[in-house]
């Protein structure tokens, strides 16, 4: 994961800061709700029936908005995800939300073999979707930048909905890359120092 790159208009820049500093949502769905609908969702991934994904991810998306008080994002889901290629890398696209349709993409099959894409990739991509949503929609980011701060608060939901122990949540560890910052997920995958239980 690397963030955008600061704006250099001042607006933005300043928008910019703000989610990067906001690196909680003050509320959350409650845990019970959200992890019930996510299970539903990994037994619909399991069957690779997109009218499943669809109506389990709606249901996410549905009790997220509720949470939000924000109008419910539509949602399509899609084949093999669309890759793009070029001398020496390659990329696919997981999902995308459209600003003025207030819709969600996700593909749930891989570019090349079509198989059908984890649940935990599928879950997180519906998450980080919403939350541009919610960026725009509650927040009062329009330019909705992916910053240290937005993939934070992605994270907050990614976990709740998988009922991540708080003793094994890694907080997220970044590393500069000139104007913009990447994961450094050596330190998310070492154990946790001071915990000898």
């Amino acid at each position: 994961m690397i963030t955008d790159r600061p704006p250099k208009r001042p607006k933005a820049r300043r928008e910019f800061d703000q989610s990067d500093g906001l690196t909680r949502l003050a509320t959350l769905p409650a845990a019970h709700a959200l992890q019930g609908r996510a299970t539903l969702l990994e037994k619909a991934v399991a069957l690779g029936d997109p009218r499943s994904v669809k109506a389990a991810g709606e249901s996410i998306l549905g009790l997220l908005a509720q949470t939000y008080e924000v109008s419910q994002p539509r949602l399509r889901v899609l084949g093999a995800r669309p890759r793009t290629a070029w001398e020496g890398g390659q990329s696919e696209l997981f999902g995308d939300y459209d600003f003025e349709e207030k819709r969600i993409r996700i593909w749930m099959r891989t570019a090349v073999l079509g198989k059908v894409t984890s649940y935990r990739g599928l879950l997180h991509t519906l998450l980080h979707e919403f939350c541009h949503h919610l960026d725009r929609e509650r927040l009062g980011f329009l330019e909705t930048p992916h910053t240290r701060g937005f993939h934070a608060r992605v994270d907050d939901l990614y976990h709740l909905a998988l009922a991540t122990p708080p003793e094994r949540r890694r907080p997220l560890v970044w590393i500069p890359m000139g104007r913009a910052w990447r994961i450094d997920w050596s330190k998310l995958r070492s154990p946790r120092s001071g915990n000898s239980s």
